[in-house]
Protein backbone atom coordinates (compact mmCIF):
# COMPACT_ATOMS: atom_id res chain seq x y z
CA UNK A 1 0.00 0.00 0.00
CA UNK A 2 1.68 3.71 -0.67
CA UNK A 3 0.24 6.95 0.70
CA UNK A 4 -0.62 9.22 -1.70
CA UNK A 5 -2.61 12.17 -0.10
CA UNK A 6 -3.36 13.20 3.95
CA UNK A 7 -5.23 15.14 5.64
CA UNK A 8 -5.73 16.19 9.24
CA UNK A 9 -8.38 18.41 10.96
CA UNK A 10 -8.76 19.60 14.48
CA UNK A 11 -6.05 17.06 15.91
CA UNK A 12 -4.03 17.96 18.57
CA UNK A 13 -1.58 20.32 17.17
CA UNK A 14 -3.11 20.43 13.72
CA UNK A 15 -5.96 22.59 12.90
CA UNK A 16 -5.35 21.78 9.66
CA UNK A 17 -2.61 20.24 7.00
CA UNK A 18 -3.10 18.93 3.59
CA UNK A 19 -0.36 17.29 1.95
CA UNK A 20 0.35 15.21 -1.45
CA UNK A 21 2.73 12.53 -0.68
CA UNK A 22 4.70 11.75 -3.97
CA UNK A 23 8.14 10.21 -2.54
CA UNK A 24 8.17 6.28 -1.20
CA UNK A 25 10.72 7.37 1.41
CA UNK A 26 10.13 10.65 3.28
CA UNK A 27 11.86 12.49 5.95
CA UNK A 28 9.78 14.50 8.05
CA UNK A 29 11.93 17.60 9.56
CA UNK A 30 11.67 21.15 11.30
CA UNK A 31 12.10 22.41 14.52
CA UNK A 32 10.76 20.86 18.00
CA UNK A 33 7.20 21.10 18.46
CA UNK A 34 6.28 21.63 14.35
CA UNK A 35 3.80 18.46 14.68
CA UNK A 36 5.82 15.92 13.10
CA UNK A 37 5.01 12.97 15.31
CA UNK A 38 1.66 14.15 15.83
CA UNK A 39 1.11 13.74 11.58
CA UNK A 40 2.56 10.45 12.31
CA UNK A 41 0.22 9.57 15.36
CA UNK A 42 -2.63 10.70 13.38
CA UNK A 43 -1.80 7.83 10.38
CA UNK A 44 -1.49 5.57 12.88
CA UNK A 45 -4.85 6.05 14.52
CA UNK A 46 -6.44 6.39 10.97
CA UNK A 47 -4.86 2.86 10.02
CA UNK A 48 -5.61 1.48 13.96
CA UNK A 49 -6.14 -2.75 13.82
CA UNK A 50 -8.41 -2.02 17.05
CA UNK A 51 -11.64 -1.16 17.73
CA UNK A 52 -10.76 1.79 19.96
CA UNK A 53 -8.40 4.54 20.63
CA UNK A 54 -7.38 6.07 23.16
CA UNK A 55 -9.28 9.48 22.59
CA UNK A 56 -9.81 12.65 25.70
CA UNK A 57 -10.95 15.84 24.84
CA UNK A 58 -7.12 17.39 24.93
CA UNK A 59 -7.17 15.40 21.77
CA UNK A 60 -8.86 18.36 20.06
CA UNK A 61 -7.36 21.33 18.39
CA UNK A 62 -7.06 23.73 21.48
CA UNK A 63 -9.90 21.44 23.21
CA UNK A 64 -12.47 22.41 20.90
CA UNK A 65 -15.05 19.67 21.14
CA UNK A 66 -18.03 19.62 19.35
CA UNK A 67 -19.68 17.50 17.05
CA UNK A 68 -19.40 20.22 14.41
CA UNK A 69 -15.88 20.59 14.43
CA UNK A 70 -14.83 16.62 14.80
CA UNK A 71 -11.06 15.33 14.48
CA UNK A 72 -11.05 14.12 11.09
CA UNK A 73 -8.11 11.92 9.13
CA UNK A 74 -8.73 11.16 5.81
CA UNK A 75 -5.75 9.30 3.44
CA UNK A 76 -6.04 8.14 -0.22
CA UNK A 77 -4.14 5.03 -0.50
CA UNK A 78 -3.10 3.22 -3.93
CA UNK A 79 -1.09 -0.17 -4.48
CA UNK A 80 -4.09 -2.88 -3.34
CA UNK A 81 -3.15 -6.50 -4.48
CA UNK A 82 -5.82 -7.62 -6.94
CA UNK A 83 -9.04 -9.61 -6.12
CA UNK A 84 -7.33 -12.47 -8.40
CA UNK A 85 -3.81 -12.58 -6.32
CA UNK A 86 -5.82 -12.81 -3.27
CA UNK A 87 -9.14 -13.96 -1.81
CA UNK A 88 -9.18 -11.24 0.98
CA UNK A 89 -8.59 -8.27 -1.36
CA UNK A 90 -9.97 -5.20 0.23
CA UNK A 91 -10.93 -3.98 -3.61
CA UNK A 92 -12.99 -6.89 -4.77
CA UNK A 93 -16.70 -6.61 -5.09
CA UNK A 94 -17.01 -7.95 -2.26
CA UNK A 95 -15.30 -5.92 -0.42
CA UNK A 96 -14.72 -2.09 -1.38
CA UNK A 97 -14.44 -2.44 -4.99
CA UNK A 98 -17.40 -0.29 -5.64
CA UNK A 99 -16.20 2.41 -3.17
CA UNK A 100 -12.58 2.47 -5.74
CA UNK A 101 -11.76 5.54 -7.70
CA UNK A 102 -8.20 6.22 -9.41
CA UNK A 103 -5.32 8.40 -7.89
CA UNK A 104 -4.76 10.64 -10.54
CA UNK A 105 -0.82 12.00 -10.13
CA UNK A 106 -1.03 14.97 -12.43
CA UNK A 107 -3.83 16.45 -11.05
CA UNK A 108 -2.70 14.77 -7.26
CA UNK A 109 -6.78 13.93 -6.71
CA UNK A 110 -8.97 11.39 -7.34
CA UNK A 111 -10.59 10.26 -10.62
CA UNK A 112 -13.63 8.43 -11.04
CA UNK A 113 -12.44 6.86 -14.47
CA UNK A 114 -9.19 5.04 -15.28
CA UNK A 115 -7.14 6.76 -17.22
CA UNK A 116 -3.26 7.12 -18.42
CA UNK A 117 -0.59 9.15 -17.25
CA UNK A 118 2.63 9.06 -19.59
CA UNK A 119 1.55 6.07 -20.55
CA UNK A 120 0.90 4.43 -16.93
CA UNK A 121 -2.25 3.78 -16.22
CA UNK A 122 -4.09 5.19 -13.10
CA UNK A 123 -3.82 3.58 -9.89
CA UNK A 124 -6.61 2.16 -8.18
CA UNK A 125 -7.13 4.10 -4.57
CA UNK A 126 -9.50 4.28 -1.93
CA UNK A 127 -10.51 7.49 0.39
CA UNK A 128 -10.27 5.95 4.09
CA UNK A 129 -11.63 8.26 6.79
CA UNK A 130 -11.39 8.51 10.99
CA UNK A 131 -13.70 10.62 12.73
CA UNK A 132 -14.25 11.18 16.53
CA UNK A 133 -17.10 14.17 17.58
CA UNK A 134 -17.53 14.90 21.33
CA UNK A 135 -19.38 11.30 22.02
CA UNK A 136 -14.92 10.53 21.95
CA UNK A 137 -16.35 7.73 19.41
CA UNK A 138 -14.43 7.07 16.48
CA UNK A 139 -15.57 6.24 13.27
CA UNK A 140 -13.77 4.59 10.13
CA UNK A 141 -15.11 4.59 6.88
CA UNK A 142 -14.27 4.28 3.03
CA UNK A 143 -15.73 7.23 1.39
CA UNK A 144 -17.32 6.38 -2.41
CA UNK A 145 -16.56 8.68 -5.19
CA UNK A 146 -20.43 9.02 -4.44
CA UNK A 147 -19.53 10.82 -1.16
CA UNK A 148 -21.69 7.58 0.75
CA UNK A 149 -19.06 6.17 3.44
CA UNK A 150 -19.23 2.84 4.14
CA UNK A 151 -18.03 1.37 7.06
CA UNK A 152 -14.55 -0.33 7.25
CA UNK A 153 -13.40 -2.99 10.17
CA UNK A 154 -10.64 -3.58 12.12
CA UNK A 155 -9.90 -6.71 10.29
CA UNK A 156 -9.51 -4.91 7.37
CA UNK A 157 -7.65 -2.13 8.28
CA UNK A 158 -5.20 -4.68 9.57
CA UNK A 159 -4.87 -5.99 5.85
CA UNK A 160 -3.66 -2.41 4.86
CA UNK A 161 -0.22 -2.73 6.75
CA UNK A 162 0.18 0.03 8.08
CA UNK A 163 3.31 0.05 10.97
CA UNK A 164 3.86 2.22 13.76
CA UNK A 165 7.52 2.25 15.34
CA UNK A 166 7.41 4.37 18.52
CA UNK A 167 7.96 3.84 22.15
CA UNK A 168 6.14 0.76 22.08
CA UNK A 169 7.49 -1.86 20.00
CA UNK A 170 8.62 -4.47 22.66
CA UNK A 171 4.91 -6.54 21.17
CA UNK A 172 6.29 -6.81 18.24
CA UNK A 173 8.64 -9.37 19.57
CA UNK A 174 5.77 -12.08 20.81
CA UNK A 175 3.04 -13.69 19.12
CA UNK A 176 0.66 -11.51 20.63
CA UNK A 177 -2.55 -10.06 19.01
CA UNK A 178 -1.71 -7.76 15.64
CA UNK A 179 1.94 -8.20 16.31
CA UNK A 180 4.16 -8.35 12.88
CA UNK A 181 5.52 -11.72 14.13
CA UNK A 182 1.49 -13.03 14.12
CA UNK A 183 1.07 -11.49 10.65
CA UNK A 184 4.77 -12.85 9.57
CA UNK A 185 2.96 -16.63 10.54
CA UNK A 186 1.20 -19.14 8.49
CA UNK A 187 -2.70 -18.78 9.55
CA UNK A 188 -2.62 -23.47 9.89
CA UNK A 189 0.60 -22.74 12.28
CA UNK A 190 -1.29 -19.62 14.30
CA UNK A 191 -4.06 -22.19 14.98
CA UNK A 192 -1.53 -24.50 16.78
CA UNK A 193 -0.65 -22.00 19.36
CA UNK A 194 -3.64 -22.13 21.58
CA UNK A 195 -3.09 -26.14 22.39
CA UNK A 196 0.68 -25.69 22.67
CA UNK A 197 0.07 -23.33 25.43
CA UNK A 198 -3.01 -25.39 26.99
CA UNK A 199 -0.52 -28.27 27.56
CA UNK A 200 2.40 -26.22 28.88
CA UNK A 201 -0.07 -24.46 31.23
CA UNK A 202 -1.07 -28.44 32.27
CA UNK A 203 2.66 -29.23 32.95
CA UNK A 204 3.49 -26.45 34.66
CA UNK A 205 0.25 -27.26 37.48
CA UNK A 206 1.76 -31.19 37.35
CA UNK A 207 4.61 -29.40 38.29
CA UNK A 208 4.11 -27.32 40.79
CA UNK A 209 1.67 -29.24 42.31
CA UNK A 210 4.70 -31.64 44.27
CA UNK A 211 6.65 -27.93 45.01
CA UNK A 212 7.72 -27.77 48.68
CA UNK A 213 5.66 -24.64 50.48
CA UNK A 214 6.52 -25.75 53.60
CA UNK A 215 8.11 -22.20 54.82
CA UNK A 216 4.58 -21.19 54.53
CA UNK A 217 3.05 -23.68 57.24
CA UNK A 218 3.83 -21.17 60.30
CA UNK A 219 1.21 -18.70 58.48
CA UNK A 220 -1.28 -21.38 57.59
CA UNK A 221 -1.58 -22.52 61.29
CA UNK A 222 -2.02 -18.83 62.47
CA UNK A 223 -5.11 -18.33 59.66
CA UNK A 224 -6.17 -22.02 60.28
CA UNK A 225 -6.62 -21.07 64.30
CA UNK A 226 -8.07 -17.83 63.72
CA UNK A 227 -10.58 -18.94 61.11
CA UNK A 228 -11.73 -21.84 63.63
CA UNK A 229 -12.06 -19.07 66.49
CA UNK A 230 -15.07 -17.71 64.57
CA UNK A 231 -16.32 -20.76 63.62
CA UNK A 232 -15.82 -21.23 60.19
CA UNK A 233 -15.83 -25.10 59.12
CA UNK A 234 -12.95 -25.99 57.27
CA UNK A 235 -11.16 -29.39 56.04
CA UNK A 236 -7.51 -28.60 55.18
CA UNK A 237 -6.31 -25.52 55.23
CA UNK A 238 -3.05 -25.28 52.81
CA UNK A 239 -0.55 -23.93 50.39
CA UNK A 240 -1.31 -24.79 46.72
CA UNK A 241 -1.08 -22.73 43.32
CA UNK A 242 -3.96 -21.55 41.87
CA UNK A 243 -5.27 -23.13 38.54
CA UNK A 244 -7.05 -20.11 37.06
CA UNK A 245 -3.64 -17.71 37.98
CA UNK A 246 -1.48 -19.56 35.99
CA UNK A 247 -2.47 -18.43 32.74
CA UNK A 248 -0.63 -18.97 29.18
CA UNK A 249 -1.90 -16.12 26.56
CA UNK A 250 -0.58 -15.94 23.18
CA UNK A 251 2.05 -13.60 23.84
CA UNK A 252 3.69 -15.46 26.06
CA UNK A 253 5.31 -17.13 23.08
CA UNK A 254 7.95 -14.36 22.55
CA UNK A 255 10.70 -14.10 19.97
CA UNK A 256 14.32 -15.96 21.87
CA UNK A 257 18.23 -14.97 20.41
CA UNK A 258 19.86 -18.09 21.58
CA UNK A 259 18.60 -19.07 25.25
CA UNK A 260 17.35 -15.62 26.08
CA UNK A 261 14.32 -13.48 25.11
CA UNK A 262 15.02 -10.89 22.37
CA UNK A 263 13.20 -8.48 24.49
CA UNK A 264 16.14 -8.50 26.78
CA UNK A 265 18.31 -6.82 24.33
CA UNK A 266 19.26 -3.29 23.97
CA UNK A 267 16.44 -0.70 22.37
CA UNK A 268 18.18 0.03 19.10
CA UNK A 269 18.80 -3.94 18.62
CA UNK A 270 14.71 -4.44 19.48
CA UNK A 271 13.86 -1.42 17.21
CA UNK A 272 15.76 -2.73 14.62
CA UNK A 273 14.30 -6.20 14.90
CA UNK A 274 10.91 -4.78 14.77
CA UNK A 275 11.58 -2.73 11.86
CA UNK A 276 12.76 -5.76 9.78
CA UNK A 277 9.74 -8.21 11.17
CA UNK A 278 7.51 -5.06 9.73
CA UNK A 279 9.02 -4.73 6.49
CA UNK A 280 8.56 -8.55 5.74
CA UNK A 281 5.23 -9.57 7.56
CA UNK A 282 3.72 -7.71 4.42
CA UNK A 283 4.43 -8.51 1.05
CA UNK A 284 2.18 -6.74 -0.58
CA UNK A 285 4.29 -3.49 0.58
CA UNK A 286 3.69 -1.90 4.36
CA UNK A 287 3.60 1.39 5.13
CA UNK A 288 6.58 1.89 8.04
CA UNK A 289 6.02 4.93 10.43
CA UNK A 290 8.83 5.44 12.62
CA UNK A 291 8.99 8.60 15.05
CA UNK A 292 12.56 9.62 15.34
CA UNK A 293 14.86 6.68 13.11
CA UNK A 294 17.95 7.67 15.50
CA UNK A 295 16.62 6.45 19.00
CA UNK A 296 19.50 4.30 20.55
CA UNK A 297 21.26 3.86 16.94
CA UNK A 298 24.75 4.53 16.33
CA UNK A 299 25.42 6.18 13.13
CA UNK A 300 26.78 3.17 11.47
CA UNK A 301 23.98 1.55 12.05
CA UNK A 302 21.38 4.54 11.36
CA UNK A 303 23.03 5.11 8.46
CA UNK A 304 22.68 1.09 7.39
CA UNK A 305 19.04 0.98 8.24
CA UNK A 306 17.96 3.89 6.03
CA UNK A 307 19.69 2.41 3.31
CA UNK A 308 17.94 -1.46 3.96
CA UNK A 309 14.40 0.85 4.51
CA UNK A 310 14.83 2.74 1.10
CA UNK A 311 12.59 0.87 -1.09
CA UNK A 312 14.19 -0.13 -4.31
CA UNK A 313 12.86 -0.71 -7.99
CA UNK A 314 10.89 -4.13 -6.58
CA UNK A 315 9.90 -3.51 -3.74
CA UNK A 316 6.33 -2.09 -2.50
CA UNK A 317 6.72 -0.67 0.69
CA UNK A 318 6.47 2.66 1.79
CA UNK A 319 8.79 4.06 4.45
CA UNK A 320 7.49 7.85 6.33
CA UNK A 321 9.75 8.63 9.37
CA UNK A 322 11.07 11.63 11.46
CA UNK A 323 14.26 12.67 12.54
CA UNK A 324 16.47 15.39 14.92
CA UNK A 325 19.61 13.75 13.46
CA UNK A 326 21.99 14.68 10.74
CA UNK A 327 23.38 11.81 10.51
CA UNK A 328 20.20 10.70 9.60
CA UNK A 329 19.60 13.92 6.78
CA UNK A 330 22.79 13.38 5.10
CA UNK A 331 22.00 9.69 4.25
CA UNK A 332 18.27 11.26 2.71
CA UNK A 333 18.33 12.14 -0.98
CA UNK A 334 17.21 15.99 -1.01
CA UNK A 335 13.93 15.06 -2.53
CA UNK A 336 13.22 12.60 0.28
CA UNK A 337 13.15 15.49 3.00
CA UNK A 338 10.30 17.52 3.72
CA UNK A 339 10.29 20.31 6.40
CA UNK A 340 7.22 20.40 8.47
CA UNK A 341 6.10 24.06 9.42
CA UNK A 342 3.88 25.08 11.99
CA UNK A 343 1.69 28.17 10.92
CA UNK A 344 -0.55 30.15 12.52
CA UNK A 345 -3.91 29.25 13.93
CA UNK A 346 -2.68 25.75 13.58
CA UNK A 347 -2.47 25.64 9.61
CA UNK A 348 0.31 22.88 8.80
CA UNK A 349 2.37 23.19 6.03
CA UNK A 350 5.06 20.34 4.85
CA UNK A 351 7.25 21.84 2.33
CA UNK A 352 9.80 19.78 -0.01
CA UNK A 353 13.37 20.21 -0.24
CA UNK A 354 13.76 19.75 -3.88
CA UNK A 355 17.19 18.61 -5.45
CA UNK A 356 18.69 22.47 -5.81
CA UNK A 357 19.64 21.85 -1.89
CA UNK A 358 21.36 18.61 -2.26
CA UNK A 359 24.67 20.37 -2.11
CA UNK A 360 23.99 21.91 1.07
CA UNK A 361 22.39 18.74 2.29
CA UNK A 362 25.11 16.67 2.23
CA UNK A 363 27.54 19.75 3.46
CA UNK A 364 25.54 21.10 6.28
CA UNK A 365 22.82 19.05 7.39
CA UNK A 366 22.46 21.08 10.56
CA UNK A 367 20.84 23.72 8.51
CA UNK A 368 17.41 21.72 8.39
CA UNK A 369 17.33 21.29 11.60
CA UNK A 370 16.73 24.44 13.33
CA UNK A 371 14.95 27.20 13.31
CA UNK A 372 16.81 30.13 11.95
CA UNK A 373 20.05 30.09 9.76
CA UNK A 374 22.22 32.56 9.00
CA UNK A 375 23.66 32.04 5.86
CA UNK A 376 27.23 33.41 5.33
CA UNK A 377 29.00 34.59 2.47
CA UNK A 378 31.93 32.00 3.79
CA UNK A 379 34.05 30.40 5.96
CA UNK A 380 35.66 33.03 7.56
CA UNK A 381 32.26 35.10 8.24
CA UNK A 382 30.71 31.34 9.41
CA UNK A 383 34.06 30.91 12.27
CA UNK A 384 33.84 34.30 13.11
CA UNK A 385 29.84 33.65 14.08
CA UNK A 386 30.65 30.93 16.26
CA UNK A 387 34.02 32.39 17.85
CA UNK A 388 32.31 35.55 18.34
CA UNK A 389 29.45 33.68 20.20
CA UNK A 390 31.53 31.46 22.49
CA UNK A 391 33.71 34.59 23.32
CA UNK A 392 31.79 37.54 23.57
CA UNK A 393 27.92 36.99 23.46
CA UNK A 394 27.52 33.82 25.83
CA UNK A 395 29.71 35.95 28.55
CA UNK A 396 27.03 38.93 27.81
CA UNK A 397 24.10 37.30 28.20
CA UNK A 398 24.83 35.52 31.72
CA UNK A 399 24.64 39.40 33.13
CA UNK A 400 22.33 39.61 35.57
CA UNK A 401 19.20 42.00 34.10
CA UNK A 402 19.73 41.32 30.30
CA UNK A 403 16.59 41.16 27.95
CA UNK A 404 17.89 38.07 26.49
CA UNK A 405 16.32 34.80 27.13
CA UNK A 406 18.80 32.34 25.39
CA UNK A 407 22.83 32.07 26.57
CA UNK A 408 24.15 30.91 23.43
CA UNK A 409 23.13 31.09 19.53
CA UNK A 410 22.43 26.92 20.17
CA UNK A 411 20.16 27.51 22.53
CA UNK A 412 18.02 30.53 20.67
CA UNK A 413 17.94 28.00 17.53
CA UNK A 414 19.82 29.76 15.17
CA UNK A 415 23.10 28.49 13.04
CA UNK A 416 25.75 30.09 11.23
CA UNK A 417 26.39 28.06 8.05
CA UNK A 418 28.70 28.67 5.19
CA UNK A 419 28.18 27.76 1.27
CA UNK A 420 29.13 24.28 0.46
CA UNK A 421 30.19 25.91 -3.01
CA UNK A 422 33.65 27.60 -2.13
CA UNK A 423 33.67 31.66 -2.70
CA UNK A 424 30.70 32.60 -1.39
CA UNK A 425 28.93 33.42 -4.82
CA UNK A 426 26.57 30.59 -3.96
CA UNK A 427 25.17 31.66 -0.59
CA UNK A 428 22.65 34.39 -1.65
CA UNK A 429 20.93 31.87 -3.67
CA UNK A 430 20.75 29.14 -0.63
CA UNK A 431 19.69 32.12 2.03
CA UNK A 432 16.30 32.43 -0.32
CA UNK A 433 15.88 28.74 -0.99
CA UNK A 434 16.20 27.91 2.87
CA UNK A 435 13.50 31.31 3.23
CA UNK A 436 11.32 29.34 0.87
CA UNK A 437 11.43 26.26 3.02
CA UNK A 438 9.70 28.29 5.96
CA UNK A 439 13.07 28.95 8.00
CA UNK A 440 13.87 32.27 9.37
CA UNK A 441 17.24 33.40 7.33
CA UNK A 442 19.98 36.30 7.86
CA UNK A 443 22.33 36.56 5.05
CA UNK A 444 26.13 37.72 6.35
CA UNK A 445 29.08 38.71 4.11
CA UNK A 446 30.86 41.46 2.17
CA UNK A 447 29.89 44.33 0.53
CA UNK A 448 32.53 44.67 -1.60
CA UNK A 449 31.12 42.67 -4.63
CA UNK A 450 27.39 42.44 -6.32
CA UNK A 451 25.08 39.97 -5.18
CA UNK A 452 23.72 37.69 -7.08
CA UNK A 453 20.11 37.77 -5.80
CA UNK A 454 20.89 41.23 -4.21
CA UNK A 455 20.15 42.35 -0.87
CA UNK A 456 16.68 43.78 -2.38
CA UNK A 457 15.51 40.67 -4.21
CA UNK A 458 17.03 38.07 -1.17
CA UNK A 459 14.80 40.38 1.12
CA UNK A 460 11.81 40.53 -1.86
CA UNK A 461 12.19 36.27 -0.97
CA UNK A 462 11.76 36.22 2.44
CA UNK A 463 15.14 36.49 3.95
CA UNK A 464 14.85 38.91 7.19
CA UNK A 465 18.14 40.63 7.02
CA UNK A 466 20.67 40.95 4.66
CA UNK A 467 23.74 42.09 6.74
CA UNK A 468 26.87 43.93 4.67
CA UNK A 469 29.53 45.92 5.59
CA UNK A 470 29.55 49.41 5.06
CA UNK A 471 31.61 51.34 2.59
CA UNK A 472 31.40 48.13 0.10
CA UNK A 473 34.18 46.04 1.96
CA UNK A 474 34.87 42.80 3.07
CA UNK A 475 35.46 41.74 6.75
CA UNK A 476 39.10 41.97 6.85
CA UNK A 477 39.50 45.65 5.84
CA UNK A 478 36.70 46.64 8.06
CA UNK A 479 38.19 44.46 10.92
CA UNK A 480 41.25 46.52 10.13
CA UNK A 481 39.79 49.44 10.06
CA UNK A 482 37.86 49.40 13.23
CA UNK A 483 40.52 47.74 15.47
CA UNK A 484 42.59 50.05 17.76
CA UNK A 485 46.65 50.07 17.19
CA UNK A 486 47.06 47.12 19.74
CA UNK A 487 43.80 45.03 17.86
CA UNK A 488 45.42 45.50 14.78
CA UNK A 489 48.87 44.26 15.71
CA UNK A 490 47.54 41.14 17.51
CA UNK A 491 45.17 40.66 14.46
CA UNK A 492 48.92 40.03 12.18
CA UNK A 493 50.06 38.09 15.41
CA UNK A 494 47.45 35.94 14.75
CA UNK A 495 47.72 35.67 11.44
CA UNK A 496 51.36 34.58 11.62
CA UNK A 497 50.66 32.10 13.85
CA UNK A 498 48.16 30.20 11.89
CA UNK A 499 50.01 30.60 8.76
CA UNK A 500 52.13 27.38 7.92
CA UNK A 501 55.20 29.10 8.76
CA UNK A 502 56.51 33.14 9.63
CA UNK A 503 58.78 32.46 6.62
CA UNK A 504 55.90 30.97 4.16
CA UNK A 505 53.98 33.78 5.81
CA UNK A 506 56.49 36.98 4.35
CA UNK A 507 56.51 35.05 1.35
CA UNK A 508 53.47 34.61 0.21
CA UNK A 509 52.71 38.68 1.60
CA UNK A 510 55.51 39.52 -0.56
CA UNK A 511 54.32 38.45 -3.55
CA UNK A 512 54.12 41.06 -6.20
CA UNK A 513 49.97 39.59 -7.37
CA UNK A 514 48.96 40.09 -4.05
CA UNK A 515 51.28 43.58 -3.75
CA UNK A 516 49.72 44.84 -6.71
CA UNK A 517 46.11 44.05 -5.81
CA UNK A 518 46.17 46.07 -2.57
CA UNK A 519 47.85 48.83 -3.57
CA UNK A 520 48.29 51.12 -6.66
CA UNK A 521 51.93 50.99 -7.01
CA UNK A 522 54.61 48.37 -6.21
CA UNK A 523 56.12 48.47 -3.18
CA UNK A 524 60.05 49.03 -3.38
CA UNK A 525 61.31 47.27 -0.23
CA UNK A 526 60.09 44.01 0.82
CA UNK A 527 57.85 43.56 3.96
CA UNK A 528 59.52 41.16 6.51
CA UNK A 529 58.30 42.31 9.90
CA UNK A 530 55.20 43.06 11.85
CA UNK A 531 56.11 47.05 12.59
CA UNK A 532 56.97 47.31 8.47
CA UNK A 533 53.16 46.08 7.90
CA UNK A 534 52.02 48.67 10.63
CA UNK A 535 53.31 51.71 8.83
CA UNK A 536 51.07 51.01 5.69
CA UNK A 537 47.65 52.27 5.30
CA UNK A 538 44.94 50.18 7.09
CA UNK A 539 43.19 49.68 4.28
CA UNK A 540 45.71 47.96 2.53
CA UNK A 541 46.64 46.02 5.52
CA UNK A 542 42.65 44.41 5.44
CA UNK A 543 43.82 43.79 1.38
CA UNK A 544 46.46 41.66 2.12
CA UNK A 545 44.81 39.73 4.65
CA UNK A 546 42.02 39.06 2.60
CA UNK A 547 43.88 38.61 -0.78
CA UNK A 548 46.69 36.18 0.98
CA UNK A 549 43.67 34.35 3.27
CA UNK A 550 44.81 34.86 6.40
CA UNK A 551 41.40 33.77 7.54
CA UNK A 552 40.13 31.55 5.33
CA UNK A 553 38.93 28.82 7.08
CA UNK A 554 36.26 28.17 9.44
CA UNK A 555 39.06 27.54 12.18
CA UNK A 556 40.59 30.43 11.34
CA UNK A 557 37.63 32.30 11.45
CA UNK A 558 36.54 30.88 14.86
CA UNK A 559 40.19 32.03 16.59
CA UNK A 560 39.64 35.83 14.82
CA UNK A 561 36.14 35.84 16.28
CA UNK A 562 37.94 35.39 19.66
CA UNK A 563 39.92 38.00 18.98
CA UNK A 564 37.64 40.33 18.27
CA UNK A 565 35.68 39.63 21.13
CA UNK A 566 38.22 41.39 23.34
CA UNK A 567 37.99 44.55 21.27
CA UNK A 568 34.54 44.71 20.21
CA UNK A 569 33.52 47.35 23.38
CA UNK A 570 36.15 49.79 22.46
CA UNK A 571 34.86 49.72 18.76
CA UNK A 572 31.54 51.31 20.02
CA UNK A 573 29.76 53.34 17.85
CA UNK A 574 32.12 52.04 14.89
CA UNK A 575 30.53 50.06 11.97
CA UNK A 576 31.84 46.52 13.09
CA UNK A 577 30.62 47.26 16.47
CA UNK A 578 26.89 48.86 14.85
CA UNK A 579 26.72 45.64 12.57
CA UNK A 580 27.21 42.75 15.23
CA UNK A 581 25.31 44.62 17.52
CA UNK A 582 22.14 44.37 14.95
CA UNK A 583 23.57 40.82 14.25
CA UNK A 584 23.49 39.41 18.03
CA UNK A 585 19.89 41.13 18.14
CA UNK A 586 18.10 38.98 15.14
CA UNK A 587 19.88 35.35 16.36
CA UNK A 588 18.90 36.42 19.63
CA UNK A 589 15.61 37.17 18.97
CA UNK A 590 15.47 40.28 20.95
Amino acid sequence: MKLRKLSINNFRGIHNLDWTINSDMVCLIGPGDSTKSTILLALEYLFSPTYNLTISDIDFYEMNVSDDNPIKIEAIVTGFSQPSESDNSLISEDSFGLALGFWDPLNQCLSDTQKEHNGTPFEPALRIRLTIGRDLEPSWQVVRQDGEPLSISAVDRRKLGVASIGQYFDSDLSWGRNSALTRLTQKEDLSKIPKILAESEREILTALRVADLSSLSGAIETANSAAKSIGLNLQQLQAGIHPMKVNLKQGAISLFDGNLPFSLRGEGSRRLMAMAIHKASVPEGAVILIDEIENSLEPYRLRHLIRQLRPQVNEKHQVIFTTHSPVAVVECNASELYVVRSCSNGAIRIIPIGEELQGLVRSIPEAFLCRKVVVCEGKTEAGFLIGLDMYYWQEKHKKPGTSFIYLSMAEAGCVPIESPKCGGSEAPKYAVHLAKLGYQVAYFGDSDRDLNPSKEEMEQNGVEKVFLWEENLEIERRLCLDLSDDGLSRFIKLAISLSDSEQSFWDKLNSPKFIEKCCQASIQNRIDSIEGLLSKPREMIGCLADKCEWYKRMDKGKELGRLVSEYLDEMNGKPTSNLLCELERWCYGE
